[in-house]
């Protein structure tokens, strides 16, 4: 595989980790006096898209968003700026893998889903992220009323030392956002949308408690949960079908998890945990009860074991091989778990 650094400014790209409709995602480093070298990643608009004024806008906003969240469970970000006409936001370069990828590997190793204690330490650091960036407040004390509207398995990863990090606050809804997006319009990807949200109705952090809902599920029977035959049916089931249940797939599922996952799936906002926090420390006393050994140390050992391979090409110190891993780490296309297509 090439190593050709195409230079970007102050940095240098060193490949395309993915593309989008309106942007693309590359793996960059930047170099500074005595051999400083620091791998990072550059999200930045599509050259046809430049003299589109109100999405130029609207990806700023975004950058806005993001870069007031300083938190170790949300990716960081670097720099926002432009290099000539293409503009930009550098953002923390993360080795590891989303869950969608985790639940693969370990399937791959005879897991059936990912063990109990590594699931409640995933929720837990998800949770520890999302319930700062929903408190989070301005100077003066004025809440920004962030929602992430896209919680997703995509959307969280767990890195290689067993750090959880929620990424792509795009399209963060927040009380400072100077581009508002129109009434009505669908944000987020349907599977893991909130009944309100589903409608095009106002949402607030109870909307992403949902979304934790569906992957604690999702996690912890091994099956999809809102995936019909085409989106129409995915937003009917949603709003319209009855709460499922883990029990119905698994008899044997744990009664005091099935209780914590059916209050976060409750169709109505108002019977949901009203904040993120009350879920965390529900998620933490079951773990107490049924003493599991959840934290970052035995999630690393998790992530090592499945991904042994992977993380043998990269101590080999060939660029390419690490470069090779960044693009598997992105090549995910739709969700799915075990036994799905």
């Amino acid at each position: 595989m090439s190593f050709n650094p195409v230079p970007f400014g102050k940095y240098e790209l060193l490949t395309r980790l993915a593309a989008g409709g309106m942007a693309e995602i590359f793996l960059a480093r930047t170099k500074s006096i005595q051999g400083f070298e620091k791998y990072l990643v550059i999200k930045k608009i599509l050259r046809n898209r430049t003299n589109d004024q109100e999405f130029v806008r609207m990806f700023l906003d975004e950058a806005r968003v993001a870069a007031t969240l300083d938190h170790p469970n949300i990716v960081q970000i670097y720099d926002v700026g432009h290099v000539d006409t293409e503009y930009f936001i550098a953002m923390e370069y993360l080795r590891g893998h989303n869950l969608i990828e985790i639940v693969r590997a370990g399937a791959k190793l005879g897991y059936s889903k990912p063990p109990l204690e590594h699931v409640i330490s995933m929720l837990t650091g998800v949770s520890a992220g999302l319930h700062y960036a929903h408190e989070k407040a301005d100077f003066n004390g004025r809440p920004l009323e962030i929602v992430h509207r896209d919680v997703t398995p995509q959307n969280v990863v767990v890195s290689f030392d067993g750090g959880v990090k929620i990424v792509d606050f795009g399209i963060a809804k927040a009380a400072t956002r100077e581009v508002e997006t129109l009434a009505g319009t669908l944000k987020g990807k349907i599977g893991y949308m909130s009944p309100e949200q589903c409608r095009g109705q106002p949402v607030d952090r109870r909307s992403d408690i949902f979304a934790l809902g569906i992957i604690l599920y999702e996690l912890t029977t091994g099956k999809r949960l809102y995936h019909e035959r085409s989106d129409f049916e995915t937003l009917k089931k949603i709003i319209e079908g009855p709460v499922p249940s883990p029990r119905d797939i698994l008899p044997f599922y744990p009664a005091a998890l099935n209780q914590i996952v059916m209050r976060c799936l409750a169709k109505d906002a108002a019977d949901r945990y009203q904040t993120v926090r009350d879920f965390h420390q529900d998620l933490d006393a079951f773990a107490r009860d049924n003493q599991l050994v959840i934290g970052t140390v035995p999630l690393a050992q998790y992530m090592e074991r499945i991904f042994a391979d992977e993380l043998a090409a990269q101590k080999s110190g060939d660029p390419a091989a690490m470069l090779f891993a960044s693009q598997m780490q992105t090549s995910t296309s739709a969700p799915s778990y075990l036994g799905e297509s």
